[in-house]
């Protein structure tokens, strides 16, 4: 069955660079990894985000990287001013550590963004000491200044604090909020991870994960779970975008209603993703080359998995992206969600059928 996929939702990755090591990246858990160091060009991103696509399909554009940073492409700035210089109504979501950029960095991404856009500021810490004890190497100095700079040039953008809870922060979130509050930021967005030693103790030791918090701070299921505080009492114009999610979610909830896995990625809530080096995925989760991957009734090694197979094929590079998405090879990723049997273990851990309900697929900041 030819998979019609939703284009309203992209998930970009638009460096593979990026001057942290946090510890739970797969840049920092495999150091032995070739990482590339990949960065779109703004030629490149126009081969595949064209015009017509932009004007005509795309709602949302999500910037965020799995080993990356968005701000460290060298092009970023030229990229978002051709998207928001095509179709000013797409949502430019851009995730980001916030470190090292100047001034003037962020006084022109200032000067393109506008009232559709918002900003997560991932910051973990209350202060440089703390900010560093997961976001190892970044510059506090430089991520306020970035805050400071682009609230005073733009009104309109959201802004908001992103916080991991980690076992360092969690008796200082009322702080961090009140922090957030005064730089002028619109939320604070809390979540809670899964990436600790009593979910996986395999990879972070189970009785000894320095960084795990209080269990009501980790997340219950294998997603993870946010609560977003507003702190100025502005709402985002993204009706358009929402209610298309909306839309997407009973289609595809019906279409799989005795299914084993609702497809997020067929929904939309899951962006299709391209990372830095041109592969198109149908989201992130699959995109992460850890050496194997279990849900507990099946292991698979990375080197075996589809997409360590077939990445030359899915390649933007390569191929275009309606060639890569019409090829019969690129619909075996969803045989999966009818048959237990062919089911990835990211599909079988994140999309369960049990799971998906409009709480989990349908939200602005749910992706």
């Amino acid at each position: 069955m030819a998979i019609n996929w939703q284009q309203y939702h992209w998930h970009l990755e638009p460096s593979a660079i990026c001057n942290l090591r946090c510890p739970r990246c797969p840049r920092t858990e495999f150091p032995d990894t070739p990482w590339l160091n990949y960065s779109m060009s703004l030629d490149f991103f126009k081969s595949f985000m064209t015009e017509d696509r932009l004007r005509n399909q795309v709602k949302r554009l999500t910037m965020c990287g799995d080993v990356g940073d968005p701000i460290y492409c060298k092009d970023y700035l030229k990229i978002y001013r051709y998207i928001k210089e095509t179709n000013p109504d797409i949502h430019v979501f851009t995730i980001t550590n916030g470190s090292s950029r100047s001034t003037a960095w962020w006084e022109e991404f200032a000067e393109v963004a506008n009232h559709r856009d918002s900003v997560n500021f991932s910051i973990d810490g209350y202060d440089d000491a703390s900010n560093n004890l997961y976001r190892v190497n970044s510059r506090w100095d430089t991520i306020m200044n970035g805050i400071q700079t682009l609230r005073s040039n733009n009104k309109e953008v959201f802004l908001n604090w992103a916080i991991i809870v980690f076992k360092f922060n969690q008796d200082h979130l009322q702080a961090i909020e009140q922090q957030a509050q005064r730089l002028g930021m619109d939320a604070l967005q809390i979540t809670r991870s899964t990436k600790f030693g009593s979910k996986y103790g395999e990879a972070y030791g189970a009785e000894k994960d320095i960084l795990e918090p209080d269990a009501e701070y980790i997340s219950s299921s294998h997603r993870y779970e946010r609560e977003t505080i507003n702190l100025s009492q502005r709402v985002i114009d993204n009706t358009d975008y929402m209610l298309y999610n909306k839309k997407k979610f009973v289609e595809i909830k019906a279409k799989y209603k005795d299914a084993p896995i609702v497809p997020l990625c067929e929904i939309g809530n899951r962006g299709v993703y391209v990372n830095a080096e041109g592969v198109v995925f149908p989201c992130s989760w699959v995109s992460f080359p850890y050496e194997s991957l279990s849900d507990g009734t099946k292991t698979i090694k990375w080197e075996d998995s589809f997409f360590a197979q077939y990445r030359d094929k899915m390649n933007l590079n390569n191929r275009s992206f309606d060639e890569i998405i019409a090829d019969p090879l690129w619909n075996l990723c969803s045989r999966g969600w009818t048959d237990l049997n062919k089911t990835w273990v990211e599909c079988s851990q994140k999309c369960q059928n049990k799971l998906i309900d409009e709480n989990y697929a349908v939200g602005w900041e749910t992706n």
